[in-house]
């Protein structure tokens, strides 16, 4: 590794897309020639701030499972949306050993209006798959919502910083996640 893992911190807080880009269609990312192709790790944040973000929520609850099948409620509070130094509320931090556009459009699943029922948002209810927690958690939170994709869309944005090394993805990844302490990244599983 050639920078430390602050710099490279430094580096993920730059919004590489403040607007994800996408089809006419708007079912699919449309990265044409500048596609994140490169594994690494990224961030999605949330365009307009905590305090917006946590006024715009309607379910203020987020269920979990943990050990034991022991149900835990997080409710969601300002105090728990940290606003980065770059401004913006990080929601989830994640690393790939593929393409990151690809897993972009995995934690999306922009072809489908809900990936959560909106009944299931106020239960402990599994995940449509195990790669879409930022849509996920934007189901849970925004229930009310038909389809959650136009308000996705209109808020995420999302940077990157490209690793080859699955070691430094490991730390960086961690490393953010404590350090930024993004909402969409909190489970109970252990």
């Amino acid at each position: 590794m050639t920078q430390s893992y602050p710099e490279h911190i430094a580096r993920l807080m730059e919004v590489r897309y403040d607007r994800l880009p996408l089809k006419k269609d708007g079912e699919a990312l449309d990265w044409r020639s500048d596609a994140p192709t490169s594994c690494g790790v990224y961030a999605f944040w949330w365009r307009r701030g905590a305090r917006q973000f946590f006024h715009s929520i309607r379910n203020r609850t987020l269920h979990f499972t943990g050990p034991g099948g022991v149900p835990h409620d997080l409710p969601v509070t300002m105090s728990l949306l940290l606003t980065a130094p770059n401004g913006y509320l990080p929601l989830y931090v994640g690393k790939t050993a593929g393409s990151i556009a690809r897993r972009v459009g995995q934690h999306l699943m922009l072809g489908t209006e809900r990936t959560v029922k909106r009944a299931d948002a106020y239960l402990v209810s599994a995940r449509r798959t195990t790669t879409n927690q930022v849509r996920d958690r934007l189901d849970r939170l925004f229930p009310e919502e038909p389809d959650t994709r136009p308000m996705a869309l209109e808020n995420l944005m999302l940077s990157y910083v490209e690793l080859t090394e699955f070691y430094d993805r490991f730390f960086l990844e961690n490393l953010a996640v404590g350090t930024l302490r993004p909402l969409f990244n909190v489970d109970s599983e252990r």
